[in-house]
């Protein structure tokens, strides 16, 4: 009797922990707007919320800059992908972060655009990290981040380094109003106290791109820039004249003397700056005409889905080699019950592939195309199979471009069948055919937020003799970088292309590839 009823509680002990199980599951949730796709491990309202701020984030920008909204369907392929789970800690953990916690993490990658984002906010106790102070919140570092991704999908304007990161902080503090309407000029609050405690950039040098920051000025520059942005954003006495700065250097005029000619004397700006930076601080209200609440379709993801999401983070994250092995494996197990799932099975072959594991991932892919013969990502990574097997064997490149031929014309929007394509005949040693030039250039729209794409196809324009083109395609990046670490060797070849010297440029642009292939085989990067 006694066993009797040991077997009974027994019994109802499992079943009330597998019931406690299931229910504490995590839930993920697909959250897609019109130009962001969300998979968030939040409970559905949370999920919604977040993403109807990001997609309103983006028609605020998009209202600023007089543009349509909500804008061009710009296919799933370039809708920007956030990753949220746990907190600021855990997603560290995760992504192999350096650091107590992660904010967030943005990749302009064409045709996968990500960003992984913590869930909550968490500040660890037991690592020593002083919480005392205002923190960058999640919020405020994705529209930091969005903005930098905006501005290079929508315009082929360079801007300097100071002004890329000031820009980016004054949108970032947008804060919207139930009526529709939104706030624009708000303090970043993390900035606050190295404003206050650290010594001004001194305008002559941060205003020069020649000059090589040295480190506490270039790590100023984020915070000195936002307030230099602001000032000259919404200051009255000084409309315009950003404007007109900017044009300037975009025309290839120098930066410290475009900087002269519009503000003036530099110095009774740096006093006014100084002055403005205990406030207070303008800003206003704008009101979009025929506002609209931005469309949110929410999906809950299926069990296969959630199975191998973890693992799936990490090797979208990007990993080394010996990375690529581990997760690889990780996501294999999760992978095995669910072979008829296409999430599972396109997030198994891109882990394969990192880990050249080439038999398997081809395998995987061919078990999505089996699943859904229609599947753009499906035939990219059977053809990318192709592409990593050609490192060793360069007949193998043929073997990629009946897939990427297929990908594109299943899905024009997306980037990479067309660059991949191109980059088929480019690593093989063949000549490129006009097609491959034609399609590598038709996508720009599509994969202009991404810098290696601009690299790419500014290195063929150079090759075919289009120095303006070219320029208009780097100088957006060229001018993104103040470091004091070494010399920009992006601005040397815009200013090879002003000097008319083509040769030059090209010699240039071979030397950054040079250097980006000796850092990956250093690093052991994908």
């Amino acid at each position: 009797m006694l066993k009797i009823a040991a077997r009974i509680v027994c019994t109802i002990m499992t079943l009330t922990l597998a019931a406690t199980a299931t229910t504490a599951r995590a839930e993920w949730w697909e959250a897609r707007t019109s130009h962001f796709i969300i998979y968030s491990e939040t409970k559905r309202e949370d999920a919604e919320a977040f993403a109807r701020d990001l997609e309103r984030f983006d028609n605020a920008l998009r209202t600023m800059q007089n543009m349509p909204v909500p804008g061009p369907d710009v296919g799933d392929a370039n809708r920007l992908k956030v990753y949220r789970t746990g907190d600021t800690d855990r997603l560290g953990y995760i992504l192999n972060a350096s650091g107590a916690g992660i904010g967030g993490i943005y990749f302009g990658r064409a045709g996968n655009p990500t960003s992984f984002v913590p869930a909550r906010e968490k500040r660890s106790l037991s690592r020593g990290i002083d919480t005392s102070g205002p923190q960058l919140d999640i919020r405020s570092t994705l529209f930091h981040e969005y903005t930098h991704h905006f501005m290079l999908s929508n315009f082929s304007t360079a801007y300097p380094h100071w002004y890329t990161e000031g820009f980016a902080e004054l949108y970032s503090t947008i804060r919207f109003n139930p009526d529709g309407s939104f706030h624009v000029g708000d303090v970043p609050q993390h900035r606050g106290e190295m404003l206050k405690q650290l010594s001004d950039t001194k305008l002559t040098r941060l205003l020069d791109t020649k000059v090589k920051l040295n480190g506490l000025e270039y790590y100023q520059s984020y915070s000195f820039g936002w307030l230099l942005a602001h000032y000259l954003n919404f200051h009255p006495a000084r409309k315009g004249q950003i404007q007109t700065y900017l044009s300037a250097v975009n025309r290839g005029e120098d930066s410290l003397a475009a900087a002269k000619n519009a503000f003036g004397d530099l110095d009774a700006l740096q006093r006014e700056v100084r002055r403005y930076k205990s406030g207070p601080f303008l800003g206003y209200d704008i009101k979009p005409a025929n506002y609209a609440e931005p469309v949110v379709t929410m999906r809950r993801m299926s069990a296969a889905e959630e199975a191998v999401m973890q693992a799936h983070m990490r090797s979208v994250r990007g990993v080394t080699r010996s990375q690529a092995k581990d997760v690889a494996s990780d996501l294999r197990s999760k992978a095995a019950p669910y072979p008829e799932s296409l999430f599972v099975q396109l997030a198994l072959a891109e882990a394969e592939i990192d880990a050249q594991n080439f038999d398997a991932a081809d395998a995987a892919a061919d078990r999505a195309i089996a699943v859904d013969a229609n599947s753009p990502l499906a035939h990219y990574w059977k053809a990318m199979v192709a592409m990593g097997r050609g490192e060793k064997d360069k007949a193998a490149y043929a073997a990629a471009r009946p897939h990427l031929v297929k990908a594109r014309r299943i899905d024009p929007k997306d980037p990479r069948p067309a660059i991949a394509y191109y980059q088929s005949f480019y690593d093989a040693g063949e000549a490129v055919p006009e097609p491959a030039i034609i399609a590598l250039e038709e996508v720009f729209p599509y994969a202009s937020y991404d810098p290696t794409y601009r690299l790419l196809l500014g290195r063929q324009l150079i090759d075919e003799k289009k120095g303006d083109l070219a320029r208009s395609v780097l100088a957006p990046i060229a001018f993104g970088s103040h470091s004091s670490d070494e010399e920009n060797p992006l601005q040397a070849v815009i200013a090879a292309i002003d000097a008319k010297n083509l040769d030059e440029a090209r010699t240039k642009m071979a030397e950054i590839y040079k250097k980006m292939k000796d850092a990956r085989d250093g690093k052991d990067r994908r």
